[in-house]
């Protein structure tokens, strides 16, 4: 009983703290992670270190390419819902469909109707920077900020199409799938990972 109370009392303190060094109010992390990757964690890293609260914006479509392995939403929702979400910061949550760039843009939207102080973060990839134009956000340009991380300077050099090349040669490549994943992950947790994306290929 008393080690829980000491428990508490140190995650409020280390809530309290973060609370008081965010140098945003609040994180915006559009993905569609199919699959999920060690890229995508770093985003959602950075973001809860730098904000105070954090909201993932999570794709539940499927995806479907010509050549690709298919990526079911649902099988996506299952893994965050099951075991990601076990790995996420404190200060993270998610919000699952819709689009998560329109996601995006509609907080941003609602923000500019506000007359408050609040900012806000967008973290995305490099590549997809573009996706973010201040046009659509100009009456709050000073309270929204962009955050990019660069692929295989500022995270590990992997990616959708490569995750997906490694699920479809899985008798050759599933180790560097698993390598793949985020390093918070146990192993346990990526076998089951790789065991739910996999079970669709046969």
């Amino acid at each position: 009983m008393k080690s829980n109370i000491l428990l508490e009392n140190w995650r409020s303190f280390i809530n309290e703290d973060f609370d008081l060094e965010g140098q945003y109010d609040i994180g915006l992390v559009p993905m569609s992670a199919k699959p999920f990757h060690e890229g995508h964690m770093s985003l959602i890293r950075k973001a809860c270190d730098e904000c105070k609260q954090v909201t993932i914006y999570v794709s539940t479509s499927d995806r479907k390419r010509k050549g690709e392995v298919s990526i079911f939403g649902e099988d996506m929702k299952v893994i965050w819902e099951t075991i990601i979400s076990k790995y996420l910061p404190q200060n993270a949550s998610c919000v699952f469909g819709g689009s998560p760039v329109g996601n995006v843009y509609k907080i941003l939207e609602e923000a500019s109707i506000k007359n408050d102080e609040t900012t806000y973060a967008i973290y995305t990839g490099e590549e997809d920077a573009n996706r973010y134009s201040s046009k659509y956000y100009a009456s709050i340009i000073d309270r929204v900020y962009l955050r990019t991380l660069a692929r295989g300077e500022d995270t590990m050099a992997i990616s959708g199409t490569l995750m997906r090349s490694y699920l479809s040669n899985a008798s050759e490549d599933k180790f560097l799938f698993l390598d793949g994943l985020s390093r918070e992950i146990s192993d346990e947790d990526k076998e089951e990972i790789f065991n739910i994306l996999f079970s669709r290929l046969n």
